[in-house]
């Protein structure tokens, strides 16, 4: 079971999430330069414009818990960052003695690559291990059920069970789903983004208000919500296209965000949605999800406040926990670390 904080946040959750948002002020649009104003206030909450600004590459390391109806598993995860456009994800589950999964994915710039492995216990030495084959089902961003591994497939190349799909449609789609979860990641850590963005309203809850900032990239957009009195981030939301989800990729990328009271929901965009957004019983999937992001635990590290606690829901339920132990601003990353 997750740990008890967990249902505390769904609690709040349900309150900000579940209760009106106020347009207030703000035409349909999004009122831009409120949005501006308040984004530059959350950063100074963080560390300051010029903190953030100099970070180039990031390290986090932590434990994950994920749930699957009455499954746990639980593991550890590191994530490093290289700015503007490297991202690498490492994976070990499992228990002493017994099977062991290793699960790697990268960004390098336009180019990606994975491993997906299982061995016995002590058999991979621990984080960016190399042995093994993979597939493209690899794993995305935090949570749910990424593709099982392949069988003598090498990593970055398609593995067994995956029909007769294109493997470079294939490799575009994963290159699409990873730049989305770098820009994810630097916004929820770092309140970083090229996109726009607009204040849209007011959430309200029985431990205070915040402030809601919907972030508008040429794809699906993401809501922020800022402590009113603090300006420190909460949480985030987006909407997937149906399914399940999880964090990241298999939660799927949002095909829009919750619309304030008295709003129309923006209308779905007219090409397909995008690979990453869950699927259930066809191409059309199912019903449109909430995935909510709740940041908690804040510690500074190098004079910036970041979250060491993140879990995430979908539609109010908890699926995933994960415990951050450490981040490192700006470490010297070995030369090979997002090459094969």
């Amino acid at each position: 079971m997750l740990r008890s904080t967990v249902a505390l946040g769904l609690v709040i959750l349900a309150a900000v999430v579940g209760g009106p948002l106020r347009a207030q002020d703000a035409q349909s649009a999004g009122d831009a330069p409120k949005g501006a104003a308040l984004l530059a206030e959350a950063r100074k909450a963080l560390g300051g414009d010029d903190k953030l600004r100099a970070v180039k590459t990031l390290q986090s390391k932590g434990v994950y818990k994920r749930t699957a109806g009455t499954n746990t598993q639980e593991g550890d995860v590191e994530i490093l960052i290289e700015l503007p456009n490297k991202y690498r994800r490492n994976e070990l589950s499992g228990v002493a003695g017994g099977p062991i999964q290793e699960r790697v994915e990268v960004l390098n710039g336009d180019d990606v690559w994975d491993i997906n492995a299982t061995g016995l216990g002590g058999g991979f030495g621990g984080f960016g291990g190399r042995r093994g084959g993979g597939d493209f089902g690899g794993r995305g961003g935090f949570g749910g059920q990424g593709g099982q591994p392949g069988q003598g497939a090498q990593a970055g190349q398609p593995g067994q069970g995956r029909g007769n799909i294109d493997p470079e449609r294939l490799k575009e789609l994963q290159r699409r789903q990873r730049q989305n979860e770098l820009a994810r990641l630097t916004l929820m850590w770092l309140l970083t983004t090229d996109a726009p963005v607009v204040w849209v309203g007011t959430a309200q809850s029985p431990d205070g208000n915040a402030d809601v900032l919907e972030v508008r990239p040429e794809g699906p957009a993401t809501r922020i919500f800022l402590d009113q009195s603090t300006h420190m981030p909460l949480m985030t939301t987006t909407i997937a296209g149906g399914g399940r989800g999880g964090f990241g990729r298999r939660g799927g990328a949002p095909d829009g965000a919750a619309a304030p009271q008295g709003q129309a929901p923006p209308a779905p965009p007219a090409a397909p949605a995008p690979a990453d957004a869950p699927r259930r019983g066809g191409p059309q999937g199912g019903q449109p999800i909430t995935i909510e992001t709740h940041l908690s635990e804040y510690k500074a590290v190098n004079g910036i406040k970041l979250p060491h606690l993140v879990t995430r829901g979908v539609n109010g339920q908890t699926n995933e926990e994960w415990e951050i132990k450490s981040f490192k601003i700006n470490p010297s990353l070995k030369a090979n670390t997002f090459t094969k």
